[in-house]
């Protein structure tokens, strides 16, 4: 009888990575406490070895169901939650387990996706709106961990994403068509400025409709904030306290333009006579304050998201397509 082989140990990686048992146990466990060039050569070894945590391993053979991760920046965009529960409604049916990953910047979701091949405690992933390095997408395709993606694109994964430009065209059009010259942009100021993001694609739609009626954004009319709803409102104070003030404001979010609103309310102004605003993302902020607003459908992305992904998973070999979902303009009293 063949001898059966042996399983790769921690050992084994750590002697292979040149490092201590201690130092494997924490880029698995905590990436983001280890350097990348060692977290790098740890998981080199780990792909390398087929190595599988013992934990991980007991936990696979004790499920009988799937499990999944979706990782977004819940905490930062109330949008999301609402894109969450476009996954959970598909739940229905489905033997999954959904696990949620609340991440703040693209470096700390990179440093988790790249451990989550070795781990082997997911069979797929859900990244909304957090871009990563081709390095973290090679780890993920070497590992064959199936992903969507969400609002960002990544090469040889499928992606979800709404029509971010047309929304800020038709932002753009309603404020001209209800005779707003001045016009003013209020975004999120941009961690990673390589990174094509939501809010860019809506400032150059927003543009577009703008130059078609032959106006234009001055640079100070562009106006990028921080996360919080204070920073959002002194920033549009700011602007509507200048000696040119807007007479029309599109909001990245439903939550800049209800920090509009609110700018506006303290410096007397009547909305929408004297300052136009429209948001985006149609949630029930919008709807309580009366705001127009660019409606997305964020929960029909989660659901795609996660069909998607259930089906890469049932068939390894299936080649799945990027979609672009449409958005529309919702009216209501802010323009």
């Amino acid at each position: 009888m063949a001898p059966s082989r042996r399983h790769s140990t921690i050992y084994d990686v750590a002697a292979r990575a040149g490092v201590s048992i201690g130092t494997v146990s924490k880029t698995l466990n905590h990436p983001s406490a280890v350097a990348e060039p060692t977290r790098r050569r740890v998981l080199d070894a780990v792909q390398a070895l087929a190595f599988v945590p013992k934990e991980a391993a007991q936990a696979r053979a004790r499920r009988n169901c799937g499990r999944i991760g979706v990782f977004a920046p819940f905490t930062s965009y109330p949008s999301f939650a609402e894109r969450l529960n476009g996954v959970l409604s598909a739940l229905p049916g489905n033997r999954a387990e959904v696990v949620v990953f609340d991440v703040q910047s693209a470096a700390e979701s990179s440093h988790v996706l790249e451990t989550l091949p070795a781990m082997r405690s997911l069979d797929g992933v859900i990244v909304m709106s957090v871009p990563i390095s081709l390095d973290v997408a090679l780890r993920l395709q070497e590992g064959r961990l199936p992903a969507v993606f969400v609002d960002v694109s990544c090469p040889g994964f499928p992606a979800v994403a709404t029509d971010d430009e047309l929304g800020g065209r038709l932002a753009g059009d309603a404020l001209l068509a209800a005779g707003k010259r001045r016009c003013a942009f209020l975004g999120h100021a941009q961690v990673q400025p390589a990174f094509e993001s939501p809010s860019r694609r809506r400032l150059e739609g927003f543009q577009a409709a703008l130059a078609a009626q032959g106006l234009a954004l001055a640079p100070e009319s562009v106006v990028l904030t921080g996360r919080s709803f204070d920073d959002a409102a002194a920033a549009a104070t700011r602007i509507l306290s200048g000696s040119h003030p807007p007479d029309g404001i599109f909001a990245h979010t439903d939550e800049l333009a209800a920090a509009a609103h609110l700018a506006a309310q303290r410096l007397g102004l009547n909305v929408p006579e004297d300052l136009g605003i429209i948001g985006f993302d149609d949630s029930t902020l919008a709807e309580a304050l009366e705001l127009t607003t660019i409606r997305q459908p964020l929960r029909e992305t989660g659901r795609w998201a996660f069909t998607t992904l259930t089906a890469m998973i049932a068939d390894p070999s299936m080649v799945a397509p990027s979609v672009t979902l449409p958005v529309t303009l919702v009216r209501r009293r802010s323009v």
